[in-house]
Formats: structure tokens, sequence, C-alpha cells
């Protein structure tokens, strides 16, 4: 191997290596350029796979349920009963998943009630999400309610149609709370919309 030949080698050398560093630096370029963007849409990043997403879903609503604002003092009848919280501390050890679908079917009973109330139920709009969305448009509803009802629709969904998904009894337990939470606001939400009939 001459001089020239060396020279060559060493620079067809140089240039793999500055291709193989091509893609990462126009990636690294790509994020710096659009930080600003990327952290902006970074809280809406919806992560799919079974326990994940239900332990993500579970934190948003956590958050979306601490944005509401604090309950009235006089909380609605039909608040749980010691029995049944206890039947579903019971479910929650033996099946998360059915207790997380038991709360789940209580919360869309919350929202029918509440559009039935509001005169909304139709043979029409009939899904949870459907009732939300029609219920938050009308404004009988707000934004973080919404947004707290989406995030147990999602995990009821999960429990119902990903089998692969696993669940915790800790899963199931902040389920619970936050349904509770949310059907207690729905029924106070119910009792002023009836007033105002």
């Amino acid at each position: 191997m001459d001089g020239h030949q060396f020279s060559a080698a060493v620079i067809e050398s140089i240039l793999k290596f500055l291709a193989a560093l091509a893609w990462p630096t126009g990636f690294v370029a790509a994020v710096w350029l659009f930080r600003e963007k990327l952290v902006q849409l970074l809280p809406s990043l919806r992560v799919k796979g079974g326990s994940w997403e239900v332990s993500f879903r579970l934190d948003e609503a956590e958050k979306e349920a601490k944005a509401l604002p604090p309950a009235p003092t006089t909380e609605p009848e039909g608040i749980p009963t010691a029995e049944e919280k206890q039947k579903f501390e019971k479910l929650s050890t033996i099946s998360p998943r059915a207790a997380i679908l038991e709360a789940r079917t209580d919360v869309e009973e919350a929202v029918r009630s509440l559009a039935r109330t509001a005169t909304l139920l139709s043979p029409k709009v009939q899904s949870l999400l459907g009732l939300t969305r029609l219920l938050r448009s009308r404004g009988v509803i707000d934004a973080n309610t919404s947004a707290l009802l989406d995030n147990l629709r999602s995990i009821g969904n999960t429990a119902a149609h990903d089998l692969d998904a696993e669940f915790t009894k800790d899963d199931a337990w902040r389920f619970g709370v936050l349904a509770n939470n949310i059907i207690n606001r729905l029924m106070l939400a119910e009792l002023k919309v009836g007033r105002e009939s």
C-alpha cells in the first residue's frame, strides 16, 4: 500500500464515519429546532400498551380530579355505603379487572342519568364517549370533568377488551376512588340541572 492508497483509505473511513453520524445528527438537530413545540406536545402523548397505558391514564385522571373545584360539603344521596365499599375492596382483591368494570358501569349510569335529567339522552347518542361530548358541548359539565371521564372510559375499555393488560389491586382501588369522585360530581350536577328545569 503506497501513500495514495493509504490516504484514500483514511478519507474513505472518515466519510463512512460521517455518513453513519448523519441521521443521529439530523435527529438531534430536529429535536433542538423544535424543542419548544415538543415540550408542549409531551403531556398529550398517549402510550399504548396495556398496563403502561392504564398507569399513565390513572396518573392523568388523578391530576384532572385534583384540578376540579372542591366538592360542596353536602354530598348527594347515593354515596357508597360501608358494605358497598367492602364489596368493592373484596372484588378488587379477587379480580381487579372486574372491580374496574363494575365501577365503570356505575360511572356510565351516572352519565346517562345526568344526560336524561338534562333532556339530552337520545337513541342517537348512547356511548359514554358520545354522552360525555354532548354534556360538555352543552355546558352541563366542564372540561376537567370531561377529561376525567375520558380517562376513566379509556381505562374501562382496556379492562374490557385488552385481555393481556394486567391490573393490580392498587389500580382498581385508584380507579374506584376516581369513579366515586366523578359520580358524586355528576349527581350534584344532576341536582343542579333538575332545579334549573
